[in-house]
């Protein structure tokens, strides 16, 4: 089984940031945690730039997500969404939303 970060850029609808924030906090991640392979979920909102643009969305969540391949983790999110009930939607999320998968390519360094 290989290691992911799966990233997840969006933003919530016009007007909508408290159900947006609502539902990610108590819906949302707890249902994609509960997919197979994906072990954890933090989220972040943008606060600074390190002197380049901002980005167009302003809050991110990061998945650490073991699988075979991303496509076995996307394959995986995807049977869980098909499944009544089991990956509820809001109106509350803007439809722009990025989504990118990274393997790691050198070990965690952690300071002292």
């Amino acid at each position: 089984m290989a290691r992911f970060l799966w990233l997840v850029l969006a933003n919530p609808a016009d007007g909508a940031d408290a159900e947006f924030n609502r539902w990610y906090d108590e819906e949302h991640v707890h249902d994609v945690v509960g997919v197979e392979g994906v072990r954890s979920v933090q989220r972040f909102e943008f606060a600074a730039t390190g002197g380049t643009a901002a980005p167009d969305q302003r809050y991110l969540a990061v998945y650490e997500v073991e699988a075979d391949s991303p496509e076995a983790a996307i394959e995986a999110m995807n049977k869980a969404r098909a499944e009544a009930g089991r990956m509820r939607g809001t109106s509350s999320l803007d439809p722009d939303v990025r989504l990118w998968y990274f393997r790691p390519i050198g070990p965690l360094i952690t300071s002292p």
